[in-house]
């Protein structure tokens, strides 16, 4: 089996199971995740790291490789561009981020997902890397600053999150 393929089923399968994951405990959480507007949006920001993902590695398997590719490419084109502009939305419009890592996480999302896009018309680099191997590595690394997001959501201190109501 190709290696590919073999990512894309991985890809897919854990970013809509840690989609619906994220969903529930959001929905049963505390700390304004879904009473404060603030919150809420980045949850949905969050969210969108683990379904676009997993709607792009659907689009590589239902597309394979055949034609040059063009039922992926464009897959990845529009899914690139949707995130984007949802990511460049999120950086100008959320409030400041807290803390380093959730800054550079907002700074890095959009150039992930560009990359997404400028890679969907490159040719392979070498018979040994190809455009959807490329492909992989940037939706991998969209998928792990999701979880990254995550991460910092949960180990946010109880005062921080009352200072940044206040605020």
């Amino acid at each position: 089996m190709d290696p590919s393929t073999t990512f894309y089923q991985t890809l897919t399968s854990v970013s809509f199971t840690l989609l619906g994951l994220w969903f529930a405990v959001m929905q049963f959480s505390h700390g304004g995740w879904r009473s404060d507007p603030e919150r809420h949006r980045a949850t949905l920001h969050v969210a969108l790291h683990f379904f676009l993902p997993g709607v792009l590695g659907l689009g590589s398997l239902l597309g394979g490789t055949g034609a040059n590719g063009l039922v992926w490419r464009v897959t990845f084109v529009a899914g690139g561009l949707l995130g984007l502009f949802e990511s460049i939305v999120y950086l100008s419009s959320a409030r400041p981020a807290l803390g380093f890592g959730s800054r550079m996480l907002r700074i890095l999302s959009p150039l992930l997902w560009a990359l997404v896009v400028i890679a969907a018309f490159l040719p392979s680099l070498s018979p040994s890397l190809t455009a959807l191997q490329l492909e992989g590595f940037a939706v991998a690394l969209i998928f792990v600053s999701g979880l990254c997001y995550v991460w910092l959501a949960f180990a946010e201190r109880m005062e921080a999150m009352d200072q940044q109501r206040r605020t």
